[in-house]
C-alpha cells in the first residue's frame, strides 16, 4: 500500500532525439497529471470518510500516505508541496494517537516529516534527525520486514554524517533487507545499487540494475517507476 519514501532527488531523463524527447515528455507530464487527479479525487473521498469516522487509524493512514505522494509532486509549489507534507505528518501524528502500535503510521510520520525537512533544507537539524529515527525505528520495531522503513532507515544512514547517526555498513545491512521483503520495488533496488557503486562494488552494482533492467513495465507503471528504470540503465552502462 505504501511507497518508499523518496530521500533524493530523481535525475532527470536522458533524451537522445528531439521527437523522442517531445513524446516521452508529452507521455510523462499526461501520467503526472492523472496521477494528480486521481490523488485528488481520493484526497476528497478520505477527507470525507475521516469526518464520518474520526476515530479509525486507517483513514488517517491512508491519508497521510497520499499526502504523501501528492507532497512528492516535482511540478508543484515548494509551498503547497510543503503543506501537504505537513498535513500528511500531523494525519500520522493522529493516527498514532489512537493506534500507537501501527507500524504504517510511525513510518508515514517519519517520512512525510523528513520530506519536508528536505524541502526547506532542515533535514541535518539534531531535532528533526532524532525526531525521524524515533519514528522509523518504532515503525522497524513493531513490523521488522517493514520494506519502506528500512529504506528509509537504509538512507538516512546512509546520506547523514556520522555525528548525526551516519553508519555505512549499517545503511547497506537495511538496504539488502528493504530489497528482501519487497524485491519487485524499483526504487530500493535502485538505491542498494547506487550504495554499491559508491563503495566501488561495480559487480554487485551491476547484479541489482541487472535485475530491475530484466523485469519489463507493465502498462500501469507510474511515471516515477519509469523515471527509475531510466536511471537504473543509465547506470548500468557506467558500471563497467
Amino acid at each position: 500500500m505504501f511507497r518508499h519514501t523518496t530521500v533524493h532527488a530523481i535525475l532527470a531523463i536522458l533524451m537522445v532525439a528531439l521527437i523522442g524527447m517531445g513524446q516521452a515528455i508529452s507521455a510523462g507530464a499526461t501520467d503526472e497529471v492523472a496521477v494528480e487527479a486521481s490523488l485528488q479525487d481520493t484526497l476528497k473521498q478520505l477527507l470525507s470518510q475521516k469526518d464520518k469516522h474520526a476515530s479509525d487509524p486507517s483513514v488517517l493512514v491512508r491519508l497521510a500516505d497520499v499526502y504523501l505522494d501528492l507532497g512528492d509532486d516535482p511540478a508543484g509549489e515548494q509551498s503547497a508541496r510543503k503543506a501537504f507534507y505537513d498535513k500528511g505528518a500531523q494525519a500520522a501524528k493522529e493516527a498514532i494517537g489512537l493506534q500507537e502500535q501501527n507500524a504504517d503510521a510511525h513510518y508515514l510520520y517519519a517520512a512525510n516529516l523528513g520530506s519536508a525537512a528536505q524541502l526547506t533544507g532542515l533535514m541535518a537539524s539534531a531535532w528533526t534527525v532524532k525526531e525521524l529515527k524515533q519514528h522509523v525505528d518504532r515503525a522497524l520495531a513493531l513490523k521488522p520486514d517493514h520494506a519502506p522503513a528500512l529504506h528509509m532507515k537504509g538512507m538516512m544512514l546512509e546520506e547523514l554524517p556520522w555525528v548525526l547517526g551516519g553508519d555505512a555498513d549499517g545503511a547497506l545491512a537495511h538496504l539488502k533487507r528493504a530489497v528482501a521483503a519487497d524485491p519487485d520495488h524499483i526504487h530500493t533496488r535502485l538505491d542498494l545499487a547506487k550504495v554499491y557503486l559508491k563503495r566501488k562494488d561495480q559487480t554487485a552494482a551491476r547484479k541489482e540494475l541487472d535485475v530491475i533492467l530484466s523485469r519489463p513495465l507493465n502498462s500501469t507503471a507510474s511515471a516515477r517507476e519509469r523515471r527509475h528504470r531510466d536511471e537504473a540503465q543509465r547506470l548500468l552502462s557506467t558500471a563497467k
